[in-house]
């Protein structure tokens, strides 16, 4: 029982570090009671315990799922308590191997690397993304991506752990003291290389170009998005807030921010819109082609001619399409939900000489995906509609994201939210949100943001996930070798 409590405790606390910013430290001491419980249960107690874990951490930290869809969250919460029940199992093998500091945490890496590329794809809630505001720390995220601030995380907790075993059992074996020691010396070391590291890599990151471009947030409800009597409405809406942008910049709306469908019927109606605006936009819309749906952005150039267009590639289960439609069609609910239809290219846009592409809603969760775009572009733009999700805690957890992918990649994104938080992330993971007093969600207005570049990309932007595949091999040999103690 006490190792069942000990698992709720820490899965409530890592929660809480995604949900209230000022709490974001927790993570560096939430994971010890999970780890202390793996040690001492059973192995049934071990496997409630990552369940109970899973439950207790994510139900708190992605709660604003249910806004969309309750048993979406459920069937998501249960999927991702597998990964801890994983870690719980191989935690307790690993237990009686050497080198808790390095095989807890790559084993930990390993499964946010599987939980980003098996099956769907989900990132949300990995550890490393409660940093994004620890501007040093990050800093490390472009040669290695946000798993090694993860890594960091768990070697801190698992380190936290052992100190207090020390403690608690009084040991006065000087051999036994003097390790304490050395792994104390290991880990602050490791920090002096990762805060080293970040500012002798700002001082030689330089701006070599900007770009300007508006961002239009409108506001709209999501209960009103879709009816037939609010589009004159929000048409106005977007119409007022384009016409007070800069009219040389590149205009910014979100994600499905036209309230219409688009198909070949009506799409002067938005081809009218844009040349009354009189500028270079880049709008999002739901476009109907050949009785497919796709979910785009579009830009148009100041003549309202359509210049390029990207459909999205990376779909939200359960909310633009049902994973494995055909083995639930008893639950009557999944066969009300019609599916989105999945773009096949990577897009790039031109505007004034440079090239960008979009990201639309959640697809900046999805590292590899980023990368791809990144690589051959001078800027990212991310387009989201997050009215779903009611504003906090959900807004500044996906601003965490973006402020990763920017930092891993070295790229600026700009992210432009129909409810907030709107502005951008400079490729030193710099935060420029676009506010209206002290609010950051849940007003209208528009904004001009110069935004600074950078045209060198990463190594992790080039090597991808190389330093999950190192913890994947050096857990194997690990596992390979003779027993031992720890």
């Amino acid at each position: 029982m006490i190792s069942l409590i000990f698992s709720f405790i820490s899965g409530v606390l890592t929660g809480l570090s995604f949900n209230l910013p000022n709490f974001s430290f927790l993570v560096w001491i939430s994971i010890v009671p999970f780890i202390y419980a793996i040690r001492k249960g059973s192995l049934r107690t071990s496997i409630f315990s990552g369940v109970i874990f899973a439950l207790s951490f994510y139900s708190i930290a992605l709660f604003w799922v249910a806004n969309v869809t309750i048993l979406g969250l459920i069937i998501l919460l249960f999927y991702l308590s597998s990964y801890s029940v994983i870690f719980s199992l191989i935690g307790k093998i690993l237990y009686r191997k050497h080198l808790w500091l390095i095989t807890f945490p790559s084993l930990w890496v390993v499964l946010e690397f599987l939980k980003e590329n098996i099956w769907c794809g989900f990132s949300w809630a990995n550890l490393g993304y409660s940093q994004y505001e620890n501007f040093y720390l990050i800093q490390i995220a472009d040669l290695a991506g946000t798993k090694f601030i993860s890594f960091l995380i768990v070697m801190v907790n698992v380190l936290i752990l052992q100190v207090i075993l020390f403690l608690i059992q009084r040991h006065n074996d000087l051999g036994i003291k003097k390790e304490i020691v050395k792994r104390v010396v290991f880990v602050i070391f490791v920090f002096v290389m990762v805060f080293s590291y970040s500012f002798n890599r700002l001082k030689n990151l330089k701006e070599v170009d900007s770009v300007e471009v508006s961002i239009v947030q409108p506001n709209i409800f999501q209960e009103l998005k879709w009816e037939p009597f609010s589009r004159l409405k929000i048409v106005n809406i977007l119409s007022d807030l384009g016409k007070e942008t800069r009219e040389d910049s590149l205009v910014i709306f979100p994600e499905a921010s036209w309230p219409l469908i688009i198909n070949e019927s009506n799409f002067y109606e938005l081809e009218q819109f844009v040349s009354g605006l009189n500028r270079n936009v880049l709008i999002g819309a739901v476009v109907e082609n050949g009785g497919k749906f796709f979910n785009e952005a579009l830009l148009f150039d100041r003549q309202a001619k359509l210049v390029e267009n990207y459909q999205k590639i990376k779909l939200v289960p359960y909310g633009e399409y049902v994973p494995l439609r055909k083995f639930l069609t008893f639950i009557s609910v999944f066969n009300s939900i019609g599916d989105m239809s999945r773009g096949d290219d990577f897009v790039s846009f031109p505007f004034k000489e440079k090239k960008f592409s979009v990201l639309i809603c959640f697809e900046d969760i999805f590292p590899k995906h980023v990368s791809r775009f990144a690589r051959d572009n001078d800027f990212l733009i991310n387009i989201t509609n997050d009215a779903w999700f009611r504003g906090e805690p959900q807004a500044s957890q996906h601003l965490s994201v973006i402020t990763l992918r920017a930092v891993e990649n070295r790229i600026s994104i700009i992210r432009s939210a129909n409810t907030g938080i709107s502005g951008w992330v400079s490729f030193k993971g710099e935060i420029d949100r676009f506010r209206s007093g002290k609010k950051e969600v849940f007003f209208d207005g528009t904004k001009n943001f110069k935004i600074s570049l950078n045209k060198k990309r990463s190594f992790y932007n080039k090597y991808g996930e190389f330093f999950s595949f190192a913890c994947i091999f050096f857990l194997f040999i690990v596992f390979i070798r003779k027993k031992g103690s720890c």
